[in-house]
């Protein structure tokens, strides 16, 4: 399955199961996707290193803030790049949402099966663990605000 495109949701009945995906988030907590079963989350595959990444991760943060309390939850998967600088890039532009940092990119590998290439790139997981929506290019708050608020709605 190649992307998605912009806005586009994946019917139900189309949608598989997401690879398992856990690691450490940059505080030092342990993150893992099956135990946010019931909620929609995105993945967001970045790195400070990557200029339409550095634009998009406070959109992200806006629609994180926007849509937490109707189960969505935003996970940025920091790739390519050093602890360090994954923080100071955090901290200087306020994100809140956690980031799992994966250098080596053993996440992006669960996904190969999406065939997406370039960064950033976005997979929003609904709430019953399956791939309902994969973004191969950058976006924006308005772009998938109105997609995690529509698979939120889901029963």
């Amino acid at each position: 399955m190649a992307g998605t495109g912009r806005g586009e949701v994946i019917p139900e009945s189309d949608r598989k199961s997401a690879p398992s995906v856990d690691g450490t988030i940059l505080d030092g907590g342990a993150w893992n996707l099956a135990a946010q079963r019931g909620k929609v989350v995105v993945l967001n595959f970045w790195g400070p290193w990557c200029p339409p990444c550095r634009v998009e991760t406070p959109d992200f943060d806006a629609a994180y803030k926007a849509t937490k309390a109707d189960g969505v939850e935003f996970v940025g998967v920091a790739v390519r790049d050093t602890e360090d600088n994954v923080r100071a890039f955090y901290q200087d532009n306020k994100i809140t949402y956690p980031t799992l940092f994966d250098r080596p990119g053993k996440t992006i590998q669960r996904f190969r099966d999406l065939r997406v290439n370039g960064f950033p790139f976005t997979i929003v997981i609904d709430k019953q663990g399956r791939v309902a929506a994969v973004y191969p290019t950058p976006l924006l708050q308005e772009d998938i605000q109105p997609v995690v608020t529509r698979l939120a709605a889901e029963s």
